[in-house]
């Protein structure tokens, strides 16, 4: 069996905090480790070589990394262009906001409508242009109800360039403090 290489073993530590640097683990410890998890945990196992191959395709979601074997991405469920496992925290924040605005919007799409609905049995009638109005007026709100999943108007932009600016600030001070010391 196949062993995890020492570089990729120790950037995967570091990343993720682990103390717990098992760089020996073997194809057959994680393929086992995985079938004894059972049906009722979900599994995200992330990998980038041809030893992680067989983990990949039994876990619940595969993730191999872009710069990775050829056979891992081939058997995962989804390959990350570059090896930022940060990403993979994104994916599935951006996949609950998405699922959340669905949510939000089919549920005030049907209440529009039970509204025009109550409205025609309350009166007995209701205007053609009223309706259609009700109608474009809810299809207005819930498309900019979506656009706030635009890359620019979440939470994690806003932090992220605070963080930039950060950096950038931290990096004009290190500057301005060696071109003062020389």
């Amino acid at each position: 069996s196949m062993k995890d290489n020492d570089k990729n073993s120790n950037t995967t530590t570091t990343t993720t905090g682990d103390d717990d640097n098992n760089d020996n683990t073997t194809t057959t410890s994680i393929f086992g480790g995985l079938c004894c998890l059972g049906k009722s945990n979900v599994v995200l196992m992330c990998g980038d070589g041809v030893n992680d191959a067989p983990a990949l395709a039994t876990a619940n979601v595969g993730v191999a990394m872009g710069q990775g074997a050829a056979l891992a991405m081939e058997t995962s469920d989804v390959t990350l262009l570059d090896s930022d496992l940060t990403k993979i925290v994104y994916a599935m924040d951006m996949g609950r906001r998405v699922i959340s605005t669905i949510i939000e919007n089919v549920a005030f799409s049907l209440l529009s409508k039970l509204t025009v609905m109550v409205v025609t049995l309350a009166t007995g009638r209701v205007s053609l242009w009223a309706a259609i109005a009700c109608d474009v007026g809810a299809m207005l709100i819930v498309t900019l109800n979506g656009m706030k999943l635009l890359p620019g108007n979440n939470n994690n932009d806003d932090n992220n360039n605070k963080k930039e600016e950060e950096d950038d600030e931290d990096e004009n001070k290190r500057s301005s403090s060696s071109s003062t010391t020389t």
